[in-house]
């Protein structure tokens, strides 16, 4: 309360003191007009005509100055009053407005909150959702690719044992013609030794029953055969005998030998084999040579040379065939 009546009195003592101030200047002048001259003359008077004194009462200025003061006094506590209302209102409106201003913020707050809750719990959902299905998705992946693994290690062994057995078969197949044809072989070539040391053995007894015969003759005819040069050479022996026989004679040959002879998928198209034949009147195979061309070739024309069946020369085409060569090209 002092330091609101320090405020009125600060507010109050400039308007007072020019009041006095203007007042006491009002007296003077006043006073100063009516003072008389040496003479006395015009005294109350200016100009010689006469003016009516005024008295200011200084109580009543007293009093005027304390109604105004107590009217500035009473306006100031009502302008206090009306602030201290006007600052109460707008106090409480501040508080109002605050607790408004909390309450939202309070509300917003637990809007955002309960919306982020919101929105964790369903990312949280939806990363479990996506979760479980990819979890769901790797078994389900994992579990086709093991089938797959399993299915294609049952055909892997599946083919691997069929081909195995395949195999095995073809082994056991290949193995018993092979033995087969060794037998054959064996066969083949025991018979064509055991036919060739007979025809040796009947070519040496008839040699040796020629050359009794040969030898009673020349005995006979006095020895004028024996010994004697054949002066017609090559040219007697190929007398009455044609090329065109020739050729044909090893023709027959040529193929009683591939008769025999064995190419299993063409595998000796277009290979040779030189073979040198040596053969008895009747045809019976002595000997047979190979003396050039492809090696597994010519081991399989001698062993089929060995099985053939020569014909027989006729006698004038004996002594141009009993030695012959032969280029054997298999059929």
């Amino acid at each position: 309360m002092s330091a609101m009546s320090n405020k009125l009195r600060s507010k109050l003592s400039l308007p007072v003191i020019i009041s006095i101030i203007l007042h006491g200047i009002l007296i003077i002048v006043l006073g100063y007009q009516f003072i008389p001259d040496d003479n006395g003359e015009n005294y109350g008077s200016i100009n010689g005509n006469s003016i009516d004194a005024i008295m200011i009462d200084p109580s009543v200025m007293t009093e005027q100055y304390q109604r105004q003061l107590q009217a500035q006094v009473n306006q100031e506590k009502a302008n206090q009053q009306r602030q201290e209302q006007l600052d109460k209102q707008v106090k409480e409106l501040a508080e109002k407005a605050e607790a408004e201003k909390a309450a939202a913020e309070k509300a917003a707050a637990e809007k955002a909150a309960a919306e982020k809750a919101a929105a964790e719990k369903a990312a949280a959902e939806k990363a479990a959702a996506e979760k479980a299905a990819a979890e769901k998705a790797a078994a389900e992946k994992a579990a086709a690719e093991k089938a797959a693994a399993e299915k294609a290690a049952a055909e892997k062994a599946a083919a691997e044992k069929a081909a195995a057995e395949k195999a095995a078969a073809e082994k056991a197949a290949a193995e018993k013609a092979a033995a087969e044809k060794a037998a054959a072989e064996k066969a083949a070539a025991e018979k064509a030794a055991a036919e060739k040391a007979a025809a040796e053995k009947a070519a040496a007894a008839k040699r040796a029953e020629q050359a009794k015969k040969d030898k009673a003759l020349n005995e006979l005819l006095g020895g004028l055969t024996s010994g004697s040069p054949d002066v017609s050479g090559g040219a007697a022996s190929r007398k009455g005998v044609s090329d065109g026989e020739l050729n044909k004679y090893r023709s027959l040959v040529q193929n009683a030998i591939s008769n025999k002879f064995i190419n299993p998928q063409n595998l000796y198209r277009g290979k040779t084999c030189t073979l040198q034949i040596q053969i008895a009147p009747d045809g019976l195979l002595l000997n047979v040579t190979s003396k050039g061309g492809d090696a597994d070739l010519c081991r399989e024309a001698l062993a089929a040379t060995k099985l053939a069946v020569i014909p027989k020369p006729s006698s004038k085409l004996y002594n141009e065939v009993k030695t012959m060569t032969i280029d054997f090209q298999p059929k």
